[in-house]
C-alpha cells in the first residue's frame, strides 16, 4: 500500500480537510502497514530488542551482515573426515588448510583448489599398478644402492619378462631356485652387438679361445709313423663332436666313418696325436 496522507485543507478550520474520523482510519492503515512490515502486525521487532525473526527472507545481495559469531548461528560448522576416520570440526570464519603432504602439491587457482602429484617422489615403500609408462622416454629407476630388486614369493622365483614388440611372446630371466642357494652376480658381455650362448640352442661360436685341458670327453692318444692314416674312435662319434691335435696344433683333415678316424695325409713320425671325443 502506499502512504496514506491525511488533507488538512487550505488553511485552519476552513472545512476542506479530512475529517476526525477519516484522518484516524488513515493513521491506522499506515501502521498497520508499519507493523505488518516490521514485525507480525501487532508488535514491532526493534533491533535493539532480542527478538526471534520468522518467516523473514533476507536478500543477501542488498544488505551487509557483519560481526556475526559463530555461536550465534545454527549449523554454522562443518565436519572433514580423513581416511583413517579421524575428524575435524570447522566454525564458520575459520581458516581451512589444505596441504599435500608427501608428494604432492596443492595450489588454489580461482575457486579450484588442485591437488598435483610431484614430479619427483620420494619415501614409497610400495606400488600398486599394472602399468608403469614415461610418455617422453625411458623409464628410470635410480636407487641409493643402483640395484633393482625383483621379488619371489611361495614356490616362484624372482623373474623378469622382456616383450617382443606385438607383446605376444616373452622371455623370462629367471633367478635360480632357493634349493640352489646362490647369490652371485653375472656380467653381460663385452665388445659389440651379440647373443648370450645357450646350454641347448645350436650356435656358432667365434673368436673364442678354449683350453684343450676344460674340454671333458674321451681322450685318445697316438703316434704318428709317417704313414699310418686310420685310427679307432668311438662308436657315434663324428666330425662335429670331435677335436683332433696333431703335434699341438687342431686340424680339421680328416673323415670319421664309423669307429674309424681317417686322416687325409699320415701324420708325420713321431708327432703326438690327440683325439678328444665331446
Amino acid at each position: 500500500m502506499a502512504k496514506q496522507t491525511i488533507n488538512i485543507g487550505s488553511s485552519a478550520d476552513d472545512g476542506s480537510g479530512s475529517t476526525i474520523r477519516a484522518g484516524g482510519d488513515l493513521i491506522n492503515d499506515n501502521f498497520n502497514e508499519i507493523y505488518t512490515e516490521l514485525g507480525n502486525g501487532t508488535t514491532l521487532s526493534i533491533a535493539s530488542k532480542t527478538q526471534t525473526l520468522t518467516n523473514k527472507t533476507l536478500d543477501g545481495s542488498n544488505n551487509t551482515f557483519s560481526n556475526i559469531p559463530g555461536s550465534a548461528l545454527t549449523n554454522a560448522t562443518f565436519t572433514l573426515v580423513d581416511e583413517s576416520s579421524t575428524e575435524a570440526t570447522i566454525s564458520l570464519g575459520e581458516r581451512m588448510g589444505i596441504t599435500g603432504g608427501t608428494n604432492l602439491t596443492t595450489a588454489i587457482s580461482g575457486d579450484n583448489i588442485n591437488v598435483t602429484l610431484n614430479t619427483t617422489i620420494t619415501g614409497l615403500t610400495s606400488v600398486q599398478t599394472e602399468t608403469l609408462t614415461n610418455a617422453s622416454g625411458n623409464l628410470l629407476i635410480d636407487s641409493t644402492t643402483y640395484i633393482t630388486e625383483f621379488r619371489g614369493g611361495g614356490s616362484t622365483d624372482g623373474q623378469i619378462q622382456l616383450n617382443c614388440s606385438s607383446n605376444s611372446h616373452g622371455q623370462k630371466i629367471v633367478a635360480q631356485p632357493h634349493s640352489e642357494a646362490v647369490t652371485n652376480e653375472m656380467l653381460l658381455p663385452k665388445g659389440a652387438n651379440s647373443t648370450l650362448v645357450s646350454e641347448i640352442a645350436t650356435q656358432t661360436l667365434t673368436n673364442k679361445t678354449i683350453g684343450v685341458t676344460q674340454l671333458t670327453g674321451n681322450t685318445r692318444t697316438a703316434t704318428g709313423d709317417g704313414s699310418t692314416t686310420a685310427f679307432t674312435v668311438t662308436d657315434g662319434t663324428t666330425t662335429n663332436n670331435t677335436l683332433v691335435f696333431v703335434n699341438g696344433s687342431i686340424t680339421t683333415d680328416y673323415t670319421i666313418s664309423g669307429t674309424t678316424l681317417t686322416f687325409g695325409s699320415a701324420p708325420t713320425g713321431s708327432h703326438v696325436i690327440v683325439i678328444k671325443e665331446l
